[in-house]
This record gives structure tokens, C-alpha cells and sequence, in this order.
């Protein structure tokens, strides 16, 4: 009964250290995503006003919506980049599915909660330290939330910490799951099933 306990035991040290192996990576992809350069023309497709607004994590590509209906996207990881004072930004929800978004503060852009790529343009001379960005000292609107301004503030945050135990942390827990779930969600039709009897 006691080597069964300790074997449990064993067995969710090893789980535990697999997660924080996993936590601990950063996705290779990130790097080249935030110092691509997004809306310009698309040379491929020369229309008005088409612009590479999508950036496809498979290939490492930023794309036009005209290059992703082609089949070589298909089923690929595809992000959509938004403007925001001048600046690009992308999708909370979205970025939420492939890495981990906690401490970045989102910002409202056409009814949605976005998140910079790079830090945005700094407004006003920085008062106190502790309500800006840990790594580029831009004031923040909820210091008491969130501790970076970008994507970038954190990766290069994630590059400096000391130890793997401690945030903050790229990867999330298991992306794999998380797809799951929402596909599941969206299901037109399930099992049916009966009313109860009375």
C-alpha cells in the first residue's frame, strides 16, 4: 500500500515538473511575430487598399486576406493585427489561445480588448515607477492589474527572471485542451435528448 502511495507521489512530482518545463518555454514563433512589419501592400495580390493584416504562425508569414483563402493556409494558426494609435495589435482572445496573456494590459480598440505587440507611443513624463511598465517605464491605466504595456515588455521580462519558478511565464498550461473545449462549444447539434417524465 506504501510503494502505491509513494508512486503517486512520484508520478505527480513528475507532472508538476513537466508543467513547469512547459510554462517555462517560449514558443519559437513569438520572436519573429513581434518585429514583422504588418499593412503594407500586398505584393501577390496588388488591389486597393489590401493590406498584410494576418499573420500566420505556421509558416512565420504575415499575410493578406486574399493569400490565407488560398490552400496553403488551410488549416494553419492564423492571427489578425488591428491598428491602434498608430500602433499594431492584435486580438486578446485570440493571442489568449497560444500564449499566456496574464499582466498585459489590454486596451479597447472598436469594442474589442486588444493587446500592443510593442510597447505604444509614451503619454506624458513618467511620475511614479510604480504605476508603469516593468520593462519600458510607459504609464499604465490599471498598474494595480497588469505589469507590462506589450507583448514585447513581457517576452523580454520572461528573458531576464532569474528563475523558472518564478513569473512571468509564455507558455500556457495546454493549448490542446483549450482548442478542444471551444470546439465542442460551437457544436450545431448534439446527442438529443428527452424531457423528463412526470
Amino acid at each position: 500500500m506504501q510503494a502505491t502511495m509513494s508512486d503517486s507521489s512520484n508520478f505527480v512530482s513528475q507532472v508538476e515538473e513537466e508543467v513547469i518545463e512547459k510554462r517555462n518555454e517560449k514558443p519559437e514563433w513569438v520572436e519573429a511575430f513581434l518585429q514583422r512589419t504588418f499593412f503594407d501592400g500586398c505584393t501577390l495580390h496588388p488591389i486597393r487598399r489590401n493590406e498584410k493584416n494576418r499573420y500566420c504562425i505556421n509558416c512565420d508569414s504575415s499575410a493578406c486576406q486574399y493569400c490565407l483563402s488560398s490552400t496553403t493556409h488551410r488549416h494553419h494558426k492564423i492571427l489578425k493585427i488591428y491598428r491602434h494609435v498608430y500602433k499594431d495589435v492584435v486580438s486578446l482572445a485570440a493571442m489568449e489561445k497560444y500564449i499566456d496573456c496574464a499582466d498585459i494590459q489590454p486596451y479597447k480598440c472598436n469594442k474589442r480588448l486588444v493587446i500592443a505587440l510593442n510597447p505604444l507611443p509614451h503619454c506624458g513624463p513618467i511620475l511614479n515607477t510604480e504605476t508603469s511598465c516593468d520593462i519600458c517605464k510607459r504609464r499604465l491605466a490599471e498598474p494595480d492589474l497588469y505589469r507590462y504595456c506589450s507583448i514585447s515588455c513581457k517576452v523580454i521580462a520572461f528573458e531576464r527572471k532569474s528563475s523558472d519558478l518564478a513569473p512571468p511565464f509564455l507558455s500556457i498550461m495546454s493549448p490542446k485542451k483549450a482548442l478542444k473545449v471551444e470546439q465542442i462549444k460551437h457544436k450545431r447539434k448534439g446527442k438529443p435528448q428527452r424531457a423528463p417524465f412526470f
